[in-house]
């Protein structure tokens, strides 16, 4: 869909002018969403009237999840702390890079505050709805991107992703959401929590998908996590055994395993080899990368201790946490974090990929709180199967896979050997083409004039 869009600008045959217009009357439109939280419509019309028509995303409306840095304008993480913080005095290289092959940013999408929860609520700006079900959260932290492109509000929005922020808004939506190995997208900025997170493309499709993660992908400088774009093998291409996990947590709700089997035996119909195994994770990898998370937030927002009581009350909870990580505890975790990849690594060889549930619990409340229940389990880190891959810098894709019971789309992750992002989007590909889905939600239309 992007390129066909591009190359029809870059023929002449549409004006950016026209998509500029387009996008800022569809998010004129869609305002009970609150996934748009501002706009700079008058710098992106006068960017259209004098945009050379080149590039990969020529002329295309970008919206900027309020997280990633854009020069010029303030990048307030959803926080009243940065409300009227000074603009940014540079992109964040990812969001460069779009900007470089043409695409024309056109405002700021909803995130909860500094990332921080899987809803996408705060105190500044209020809680974004999900177009497939207004009264249920299209997830967080993108979930203001999430629901933009579910509503066809915008070609391109971006969404990063520090512990499920790319692939659980996309399930949520029934969007294609790719979290790409650790340090395959470099950073010139780094984020608070400084080796989980990283810029992750979200579309409707695994082809605009895959056209994104070639342009962002890249090393940078000072990033000394950074891997050098050749090595990221990003051709899709079809895993040779798919290892079947029922959930990475203690249970999953049963309408969401309902879905998950049928996509099994889709696969399986279709000829695809695929395997059941125990999980290689378990709550001991959510609660290591929760020390390290909260600890890491803490630390970067010490200078701003005097001001904590004005933050949302998920951000205050973590930061109390945060404070009492010893230093014994958080390293303890990172080691850790050692054992854990290497579970994955020993499933993940001769190009398997593990397949999970994104989420185990269906969809919750626009305003959260998140579930502590699924299936017949209380846990209060059940929700999802996402945080692993953040922890062992695996690859990871979600694609849609069905409808919850409320009516909101639940998601099928793909989790891929360490540099073989190729590989999950190959299998993203060909569960598109036996399994196709929406794309958008019902009641919206695509992005086109």
């Amino acid at each position: 869909m992007l390129n066909e869009l591009a190359t029809q600008v870059r023929n002449g045959k549409i004006d950016p002018v026209d998509l500029v217009k387009e996008s800022l009357r569809r998010i004129d439109a869609a305002r009970e969403l609150n996934a748009v939280v501002a706009l700079y419509a008058d710098e992106a019309l006068a960017i259209a009237h004098t945009h050379s028509r080149q590039g990969a995303l020529a002329g295309l409306p970008l919206l900027v999840k309020d997280m990633a840095r854009v020069k010029g304008h303030v990048t307030t993480a959803g926080s009243l702390l940065y409300k009227d913080a000074a603009p940014d005095t540079d992109d964040d290289i990812a969001i460069a890079r779009l900007r470089a092959e043409g695409a024309i940013i056109i405002g700021r999408t909803n995130s909860p505050e500094f990332g921080g929860t899987a809803f996408t609520s705060n105190k500044l700006f209020g809680a974004t709805r999900n177009p497939w079900n207004t009264s249920r959260s299209p997830g967080g932290s993108s979930g203001g991107s999430s629901a933009a492109l579910a509503a066809g509000l915008a070609p391109l929005a971006t969404t990063s992703d520090g512990g499920g922020s790319v692939r659980g808004p996309a399930a949520a939506t029934g969007l294609v959401g790719l979290k790409p190995t650790m340090g395959a997208v470099g950073r010139n900025f780094l984020p608070r929590w400084i080796e989980f997170s990283t810029q992750g493309p979200t579309a409707s499709t695994v082809k605009d998908v895959e056209l994104l993660a070639s342009i962002m992908y890249g090393d940078a400088v000072g990033d000394f996590l950074a891997l050098p774009k050749s090595g990221i093998n990003l051709a899709p291409r079809m895993p040779r055994t798919v290892l079947a996990c029922r959930t990475f947590r203690t249970d999953v709700d049963p309408d969401i395993e309902a879905q998950y089997e049928n996509m099994l035996e889709a696969l399986s119909k279709s000829g695809v080899t695929v395997e059941r195994i125990e999980s290689p994770s378990n709550n001991d990898t959510i609660w290591n990368w929760f020390v390290i998370s909260t600890a890491e937030l803490t630390q970067s927002l010490r200078h701003e201790e005097h001001r904590w009581n004005q933050l949302t009350d998920y951000i205050q909870a973590q930061l109390r946490f945060g404070s009492t990580v010893t230093l014994d505890q958080y390293i303890e975790a990172q080691r850790k974090r050692h054992e854990i990849s290497a579970k994955f690594d020993s499933l993940l060889i001769h190009d398997a990929v593990i397949v999970v549930p994104t989420a185990n619990a269906r969809s919750w409340p626009a305003e959260g709180p998140l579930p502590t229940f699924a299936g017949t389990t209380e846990d209060p880190m059940i929700t999802l199967n996402t945080p692993d891959s953040n922890l062992t810098g695996h690859p990871a894709i979600t694609v849609p896979m069905g409808l919850d019971d409320h009516g909101v789309p639940c998601g099928f992750q793909i989790i891929a050997p360490r540099f073989e992002d190729g590989l999950a989007l190959g299998l993203a590909a060909h569960i598109e083409k036996i399994q196709p889905w929406p794309l958008t939600a019902p009641g919206y239309s695509p992005f086109a004039l």
